[in-house]
């Protein structure tokens, strides 16, 4: 539109002479009135002029946009338990979003495989996470999950409510990639939770 514009003002600048040039022949004898013309014309010309300077200036200094960094970032975690009974295993994708660059929230699944007393047993639910980071390499996590987990000593299936809190640290692998490893406490720990505190997680991720 600024291109547009600088055109449609040299256009103007056409018609004004050619206009002064009509009055010219009309009137050669009224000088009078012809320098009347020319001063407004002169006055025109240089308004216009200024006029599309300043227009190619301001496109010719325009800073191009900053491109807005995805926010989306997807990755998984590992983890483990241990006690003098047994242990279990845990596998999870998941999916975050960055509220700001040091405020994180997503969702996981979680699929956990464990085996106590000689038994094995399959749990799997989700979860739902927030995740702050401070200090570059730091960051405190809570995280609520809901799990249908197979009870060890009935063998029952029943839903579990977790609910974690903890931190670790943060440390980046170049690019938008990135590792964590974690220290979570369950404070909904019951007899049928499938986690024995603590939880140690080791987990990854990379930005779009």
């Amino acid at each position: 539109m600024q291109t547009l514009h600088i055109q449609q003002c040299k256009y103007a600048k056409q018609l004004f002479l050619l206009y002064f040039y009509k009055l010219h022949f009309k009137r050669r004898n009224n000088m009078k009135s012809v320098y009347k013309i020319t001063l407004v014309l002169l006055i025109a010309f240089i308004f216009s002029s200024n006029d599309g300077y300043s227009q190619y200036s301001n496109l010719s200094n325009a800073t191009p946009a900053k491109i807005k960094e995805n926010p989306w970032f997807v990755g998984g975690m590992i983890g483990g338990s241990f006690s003098n009974n047994g242990g279990s295993f845990e596998i999870s994708p998941l999916v975050g979003y960055k509220v700001t660059p040091d405020f994180n929230v997503g969702t996981r699944l979680t699929y956990i495989y464990s085996k106590y007393y000689g038994k094995s047993y399959n749990d799997y639910g989700g979860s739902l996470f927030a995740q702050y980071r401070f200090l570059n390499f730091l960051f405190a996590h809570a995280e609520y999950e809901v799990l249908s987990v197979q009870s060890i000593y009935d063998e029952k299936r029943r839903t579990i409510n977790s609910l974690f809190l903890g931190g670790g640290l943060y440390q980046s692998m170049g690019g938008k990639a990135f590792t964590t490893i974690a220290i979570l406490y369950n404070v909904l720990e019951t007899e049928y939770s499938p986690y024995s505190n603590p939880v140690i997680r080791i987990g990854f991720g990379v930005g779009f």
